[in-house]
């Protein structure tokens, strides 16, 4: 009994486009975890400094052209309505903190999961509603990456109520 194993001739056809997959596999990976995760909170951050900051120039520049916010405030913005609050007032916070929980990319599409503090000022839509105290609240801010940046694509944060003493 002939115990040989066959094995198909490679041929250049083969061979090329063996190597094209290949290639074209790497060509289309991410970036590595580690540095994505990085540039992820780093993105993050900038945006929690520039709603500090009253920053409207900064975020004009980080939102996407189809951003979309489930605010705190029962409601659904869009871009130009979150710019629009900005500039007014209307979002306005006295003091504003984050801690990230948990990263996740998937391809081109990072989603950032946490908690924040924010203390809104007296005179905007959520300072009118709950006072100048610290709001704990729980977020989720989701980037697409596009044209070799990220774009702030998505937001959604809820105040999560007071423990009952």
């Amino acid at each position: 009994m002939d115990r040989r194993v066959i094995v198909p001739r490679r041929t250049p056809v083969r061979a090329a486009l063996l190597c094209s997959a290949l290639f074209l596999g790497v060509g289309c990976a991410t970036v590595p975890i580690d540095e994505g995760r990085t540039a992820v909170l780093a993105i993050d951050e900038q945006q929690r400094a520039m709603v500090a900051a009253r920053d409207v120039t900064g975020l004009d520049r980080l939102a996407h052209r189809n951003l979309r916010i489930n605010a705190p405030g029962g409601r659904v913005l869009t871009r130009e309505q979150l710019l629009a609050n900005m500039r007014s007032g209307e979002i306005a916070a006295e003091h504003f903190e984050r801690t990230a929980e948990d990263v996740s990319i998937s391809g081109k599409i990072a989603v950032v999961m946490g908690r924040e503090s924010f203390t809104p000022v007296a005179s905007s839509e959520l300072g009118r509603s709950f006072g100048t105290r610290p709001l704990q609240r729980r977020y989720t801010n989701i980037y697409i990456r596009e044209h070799g940046r990220w774009l702030w694509l998505a937001r959604h944060a809820s105040i999560v109520p007071a423990a009952s003493p």
